[in-house]
């Protein structure tokens, strides 16, 4: 059962790798990316990373950084009339004896097909439980 989990990610991420180069080379033969231009009725989770993947913003905040798990998710804001496709990207933890959390990476994508949140999150700190009697 704890080899599902790791078989799982690894999934995740070549399939988010895979996508990537794929988008990468729809758009260098000249089809327009999907931000601002093409935006479905219905926004997708593919459609939602592709427009985070072309923002600028999120791109320097994903950097070079090691990304463990992408999630995606169905929000809204009720009072303001909006949906949004929020992704979250799970960063690797460059230390994981250090008792801190990795920090995460938070898009949300509105239905216009634009970045409308992106942050980072700090880590925090996991305290020791002392063992059970």
């Amino acid at each position: 059962m704890n080899s599902v989990k790791p078989l799982t990610a690894a999934l995740v991420i070549l399939a988010f790798i895979a996508g990537t180069g794929v988008d990468y080379l729809l758009a260098a033969q000249g089809e327009p990316a999907t931000a601002g231009v093409a935006c479905p009725e219905r926004i997708t989770s593919r459609d939602a990373l592709t427009v985070a993947l072309h923002d600028p913003e999120v791109v320097g905040l994903l950097g070079n950084k090691s990304i463990d798990t992408i999630v995606f998710s169905k929000g809204s804001y009720p009072e303001r009339n909006v949906n949004y496709t929020q992704i979250l990207f799970r960063l690797g933890d460059p230390d994981p004896d250090d008792r801190m959390t990795a920090s995460m990476i938070v898009v949300q994508v509105n239905e216009s097909c634009m970045v409308s949140s992106v942050y980072k999150t700090y880590p925090s700190y996991i305290p020791d439980t002392p063992p059970e009697t």
